[in-house]
């Protein structure tokens, strides 16, 4: 897990770049909201208001790459965050994330920006069998984060702008370890940005065009670890196997469907130990799966924020529901090999972070 946050953060790093030729800001936020009840599990952890403060160094894009005028000269933002959840048994959350705004709308005095975020969660209590059995939100010490805003920017000055937004968090282990119900906080803050570092005069232009294929077919094998049931508490390893077929349609956007393969070592033991399931001798379920899926990816230059929707159709020990959601990052390293960190998720609960790597035909 720890791996894959930080090859997230590498990503981000790769795609940001020629860090003396942008405007420089940090930004404060005070942060307040209140804890999701996404499932029926959680409801005796979502009785809390949050509160907390963020403190990040932003990015401004100038619109030297093609790709960052394609998205009106966006912001990244490297940020670190802490959360008191208000509970006892859920501690406090201390967040470093990596994230880009985009700007939805903009003129000389507002913008209007929308948040594409992850990272690493450092929890203070987590779950414990003995001593924090009932904390089946946080289970992990070290959760993989996701985060989405909208920000509202206001302009009071040259250097300083009131940073208004609306935030939500997701924080999960990515089935490293069970329970996984996860955390969702959704908050309002109030912040403040302060530049200070202007763009230097003389600057590089990275003059590498974006690329038009019209169609690409890849091949991608990820892989990781996860655990299905508190009864197994070790994580086991699993792989997928994803052959995708990709279409062009313009320089933001690719929309494709793939058919992929499912290896989980978990859920084979999961079928093995359950003393709930009744299999006669001679017929042992499978634990094999296979599943449809279609895909878009959000393209930033070299770097995609893709996102999967998949239905199973060949999933015979029905261990889970019968339709999926990934979403993740890719980096095109070449023009044929390709790197890729994504969560796979049954609605609001997370089965697996994937870590992978593909070829491009």
């Amino acid at each position: 897990m720890k791996k894959i946050s930080l090859a997230i953060f590498l990503l981000f790093l790769f795609q940001s770049g020629y860090t003396q030729h942008y405007d420089w800001f940090l930004n404060g936020q005070v942060i307040k909201g209140f804890i999701l009840k996404h499932n029926e599990h959680v409801g005796h952890l979502a009785n809390s208001h949050p509160t907390g403060i963020e403190l990040s160094w932003q990015q401004k894009l100038n619109g030297k790459r093609e790709w960052e005028s394609l998205y009106n000269k966006p912001l990244i933002s490297y940020g670190l965050s802490y959360y008191d959840l208000k509970n006892p048994k859920l501690g406090h959350l201390i967040i470093g994330s990596a994230a880009m705004d985009l700007p939805l709308k903009r003129s000389e005095t507002t913008a209007l920006y929308f948040r594409i975020g992850t990272g690493l969660v450092y929890s203070t209590n987590p779950y414990d069998r003995e001593t924090n059995n009932q904390n089946n939100m946080v289970t992990s010490t070290i959760s993989y984060l996701l985060q989405t805003r909208l920000t509202y920017e206001i302009n009071l000055s040259e250097k300083i702008r009131l940073t208004p937004n609306l935030n939500i968090t997701h924080a999960s282990n990515g089935a490293q370890r069970a329970p996984n119900r996860g955390v969702n906080i959704i908050t309002a803050n109030m912040g403040v940005s302060y530049k200070i570092k202007n763009q230097e005069e003389k600057e590089f232009r990275d003059i590498t065009p974006l690329d038009k294929t019209p169609y690409q077919v890849y091949l991608l094998v990820s892989g990781g670890r996860n655990t299905k049931t508190l009864q197994i508490r070790e994580p086991l390893p699993f792989f997928n196997l994803l052959l995708f077929g990709q279409k062009y349609v313009n320089p933001k956007s690719d929309w494709g469907v793939g058919i992929e393969y499912f290896h989980s070592t978990s859920i084979k033991k999961q079928i093995k130990t359950d003393w709930f399931r009744i299999v006669d001798e001679e017929e042992i379920t499978d634990f094999k799966r296979l599943g449809l899926l279609i895909g878009h990816e959000l393209k930033f230059g070299k770097l995609g924020f893709i996102t999967h929707l998949g239905v199973y159709i060949y999933n015979p020990s029905k261990s889970n529901m019968p339709v999926y959601q990934r979403f993740g990052l890719r980096y095109q390293f070449h023009k044929n090999i390709m790197a890729q960190v994504a969560l796979k998720t049954h609605a609001a609960t997370a089965e697996q972070a994937e870590l992978g790597i593909g070829w491009r035909f």
